[in-house]
């Protein structure tokens, strides 16, 4: 069930949606020099440059319809983190030569569940684009 930010032991400092995510990524990318096209259900965005490919799923920490205020809960997030790493597992299985990323707000609850799964993650060579407030992306 979504909550109210405000209502959480640690609310989140800044909240983005799914399209909010993806948007920032897509400008991220543009900007170093990559092409980016949406792709549906296969996956959210991928981005290619003359050396690699990128496939990347993202997440908000709100749904589009919620308000500002309103954020997924902990087991929501956890649902979402958990579906991101197996639609792109999935992508794996027919690009193996593709980089798996997943994109998210760089929110201490998201960060969070994240390093819990640091190891396999890096073992996996999944890679992490958290969004800042700002737009910025760092790369993990």
């Amino acid at each position: 069930m979504p909550v109210h930010n405000e209502q959480l032991i640690q609310s989140d400092p800044f909240v983005l949606s799914k399209s909010e995510v993806v948007h920032a990524v897509k400008k991220y990318l543009n900007h170093e020099g990559y092409e980016t096209r949406n792709l549906g259900d296969l996956c959210d965005l991928t981005a290619a440059n003359e050396y690699h490919t990128l496939f990347i799923e993202a997440q908000g920490n709100r749904a589009e319809h919620y308000k500002k205020e309103v954020v997924f809960s902990g087991s929501q997030l956890d649902e979402h983190l958990s579906g991101q790493l197996i639609k792109l597992l999935k992508n794996y299985e027919k690009n193996p030569a593709k980089t798996l990323v997943m994109a998210n707000p760089d929110t201490p609850r998201i960060r969070k569940m994240a390093e819990n799964l640091k190891s396999a993650l890096d073992d996996l060579g999944v890679v992490r684009f958290w969004v800042k407030a700002d737009g910025s992306i760092e790369w993990e």
